[in-house]
């Protein structure tokens, strides 16, 4: 608005003075015109009058002459001559003044200086023409010759020539009063119009000045009210400046305080005139902020800005209170630093939440890692007290009716406990109960200012409670409890901050308390599982060898009575005589393969470094045998060194091994021991060899008749076989011995088979060889390099 009025103001001033200058020139012109046409008035007037004494110059040498022809007296001729002469002296006159005005003589208008120049002559020669006959006239009458003068006389020469001077004296002295009529004339209408014109250009110079004094008027106002505005707009922003919530400062190039704003001389406790001009940044800055500054002004030098730099601000008390400070630079035309604004945020309130999540961090962690119920409770209304600083915390859990009781409290000394005091609330029923089953977290600031009915009132005041948060503790979606948090000093504000934290680690402890009610429960099943499997392995071992003596004796008398009456009775009661065998050397087979099954638990030895080239000789030595009348054989890759029982290894490859060489073909069997390091660590050995692996996996290879897929599975459970007892003998216990040694050792172990080509397992193998059936057993048992020094020698776990 104020460059728009501007304008209109310079343009009203240059059409003013546009206005101004063409009444200047109107001026000069008329005054020019007017000063020309008075001088021509003058000249013309000295013109006339010359004319005039001329004329009468003229009747004086006419009437010299007529007393000269009438008394023929010499003196009248002197005087004649005389007068001549002054007629032609004002002649010279008028012609000069004629010449220097340079108006018409003959004709009036003429504006052709040549043709003027004429007319000033020929009116020249014509007057001296006729004067030089006037004296012609005159030295004839002196020369007394009377016959010329009286024929002058009578011709009346002398008086013509008189005469005709006179009317070209009349005549140009009417010429030149016309001409002093006409620049009269041209003087008053250059007068006239000069006042038009003075009037007009005067009457426009008024409208023109009234507009720009009414456009200096406009613009001044809007200058006024611009800065009245700007006045206001000072002040807002100076209100603003002092009364921001953060605080602002300017540095100079030393860094000294050249402005400060109330807020954050408020924030440091100090008066504007103990800082402005007096002290530098880094006298208000604590001792580790001041080298944090000075590596960021570098930053704030070379790039212009630094943000949320976290200081610490020494108060005029000599406390400290952490700020945020982002800071503009100041740079002059050429780039230089020249100083610098700065905004500083008190960050109190941001720190303490910081601490608060760190400290909400660490109890969740605390809670979650223990597994005692109890003390998880303990735990978190501990760290609770210390994160909010509260005078009391207090968790209180629900029975199943809906009662409940405080199961764990912490409260300063001097307030009385929760816990242990015989709670008689008269306001409390069963519905208490249900207004925490749907989420409801209660905050209380003021007790004596929400509400409550008198009798809840004293309840509270019985405990010091002045403000109260309360948020549900849930497992599962079930009400468990109830986190309580009590302040008894005063009244306090609760911040949604804070009834966030308390929400979390409400959830934090389900959380923990269901984990602990989980693990208890596990505990209690793990010591029955125990206590189970105990009583089943002595049962088993009990069973198994108070069982071998009565079946041995009958198993004698059996085969003493096979003996002393076989052929003596008739054919049944020798065909009874053995089935009575046969069952009782089954039955003593399967109770030493389940003793065998029972031992690997009872009597297990502690782990220990075993060799595996030696395990498999032992094995191989046990069953060569076998091994012989079957025509097997036995390779084995270099086996390496493992952690387990050397013992139960042994029979794992022997029942293995065994396996190949009994379920086999028409065929000499072939069986192949191999194993494949996996899980290696990241540390490599050096000079060519291999890094140490985690674990080692071996596989017993066999040509034998293989395994349908829908059998897999179910070889490794006791006493689970896929032949009969005529066409392959044994108990099945073998893999299951096997599966369960391998699991004690924390390994695992599978099979992989390729069964033959025939109808059925339970039928006998064919006569010719086939090829391409057979099958592999694998197991994966930890290497030694995988077991830390302080596990040597040490049982593990089962």
């Amino acid at each position: 608005m104020k460059n728009i009025a501007s304008g209109k103001v310079s343009i009203g001033f240059a059409a003013t003075l546009f206005v101004l200058a063409i009444n200047a020139v109107l001026a000069y012109q008329s005054i020019t015109t007017i000063s020309r046409n008075s001088h021509a008035e003058v000249c013309s007037d000295r013109i006339i009058t010359i004319l005039e004494q001329m004329v009468s110059s003229l009747k004086d040498v006419e009437r010299g002459q007529r007393e000269y022809l009438l008394t023929n007296n010499p003196q009248y001729l002197a005087a004649h001559r005389i007068d001549i002469n002054q007629i032609r002296n004002k002649l010279k006159s008028l012609v000069k003044l004629k010449s220097d005005l340079n108006q018409p003589l003959m004709r009036v208008g003429t504006n052709d200086p040549s043709v003027q120049k004429q007319q000033i002559i020929d009116f020249e020669q014509k007057i001296d023409r006729n004067l030089d006959e006037l004296v012609t006239t005159i030295d004839r009458r002196q020369a007394a010759v009377l016959t010329p003068a009286r024929q002058l006389v009578l011709s009346q020469q002398g008086q013509q020539a008189l005469e005709t001077v006179r009317q070209s004296l009349i005549e140009r002295a009417r010429v030149e009063r016309k001409a002093l009529e006409r620049l009269q004339a041209e003087s008053r209408q250059s007068l006239a119009d000069t006042k038009l014109a003075f009037g007009i250009s005067s009457l426009l110079d008024l409208v023109l000045l009234s507009v720009l004094y009414g456009l200096v008027s406009w613009d001044r106002t809007k200058q006024q009210q611009s800065e009245a505005i700007v006045r206001g707009y000072a002040t807002e922003f100076e209100e603003l400046y002092h009364n921001a919530p953060c605080g602002y400062h300017s540095l100079d190039t030393n860094g000294k305080v050249m402005r400060i704003n109330r807020t954050l001389l408020q924030i440091l406790g100090y008066e504007e005139a103990e800082i402005v001009g007096c002290k530098q940044l880094g006298d208000l800055l604590a001792t580790q902020s001041i080298q944090k500054f000075d590596d960021n002004l570098a930053i704030l030098k070379k790039r212009g800005w630094i943000h949320d730099v976290e200081l610490q601000m020494m108060r005029k008390d000599g406390s400290s209170v952490p700020v945020s400070t982002t800071v503009v630079a100041i740079k002059d035309e050429l780039g230089n630093y020249i100083g610098a604004h700065a905004t500083t945020i008190d960050i109190r309130e941001r720190v303490r939440l910081r601490k608060q999540a760190r400290l909400f961090a660490e109890i969740s962690q605390k809670i979650r890692q223990s597994l005692r119920l109890e003390d998880i409770l303990a735990t978190a209304v501990e760290e609770v007290q210390k994160l909010l600083a509260v005078d009391r915390v207090l968790i209180y859990r629900f029975a199943a009716d809906g009662s409940g009781a405080a199961v764990q409290e912490r409260v300063l000394a001097g307030y009385p406990a929760v816990m242990g005091s015989n709670i008689n609330d008269p306001c409390f029923n069963r519905n208490y109960h249900a207004r925490y089953t749907h989420g409801r977290i209660k905050t209380v600031a003021d007790i004596t200012q929400a509400g409550f009915q008198p009798c809840y009132l004293e309840f509270l005041d019985l405990f010091a409670v002045k403000a109260s948060a309360i948020v549900p503790i849930y497992l599962r979606d079930e009400l468990w409890g109830l986190l309580i948090v009590h302040h008894c000093q005063a009244p306090r504000k609760w911040y949604p901050k804070e009834v966030e934290m308390l929400s979390q680690l409400a959830t934090q402890l389900g959380i923990a308390i269901t984990q602990a009610q989980l693990l208890e429960q596990e505990q209690l099943q793990g010591r029955e599982l125990a206590r189970s499997n105990a009583e089943l392995e002595q049962f088993a071992h009990v069973a198994s060898h108070d069982l071998q003596e009565p079946l041995r004796m009958v198993i004698s008398y059996l085969q003493l009575l096979s003996r002393r009456y076989q052929g003596k009775l008739d054919a049944d009661a020798d065909e009874f005589i053995d089935y009575a065998v046969d069952g009782a050397t089954r039955m003593q087979a399967l109770i030493q393969g389940l003793l065998s099954y029972a031992r690997v638990s009872s009597r297990k030895q502690p782990f220990e470094i075993a060799n595996c080239h030696l395990i498999v000789r032992d094995a191989i030595s046990n069953l060569h045998v076998a091994i012989a009348e079957s025509a097997a054989t036995i390779t084995f890759d270099p086996l390496p060194e493992v952690w387990g029982d050397s013992t139960q290894l042994t029979q794992v490859f022997q029942n293995l091994i065994a396996n190949g060489i009994k379920f086999r073909r028409e065929v000499p069997p072939k069986i192949h021991i191999s194993v494949t390091p996996i899980e290696p660590s990241p540390a490599s050995a050096t000079d060519d060899r291999v890094a140490t692996p985690a674990s080692w996996q071996f596989a017993i290879s066999d040509n034998g008749i293989g395994i349908e897929s829908q059998y897999l599975d179910r070889i490794f459970v006791i006493f689970q076989r896929l032949h009969t007892r005529v066409t392959y003998p044994g108990t099945g216990i073998g893999l299951a011995i096997c599966k369960k040694i391998i699991e004690r050792h924390g390994g695992t172990i599978w099979v992989e088979s390729t069964p033959m080509k025939q109808d059925s397992f339970l039928q006998p193998p064919p006569l010719q060889p086939l090829t391409g059936s057979g099958s592999i057993f694998y197991f994966v048992i930890p290497a030694v390099g995988s077991i830390s020094p302080q596990h040597v020698h040490k049982q593990p776990p089962d």
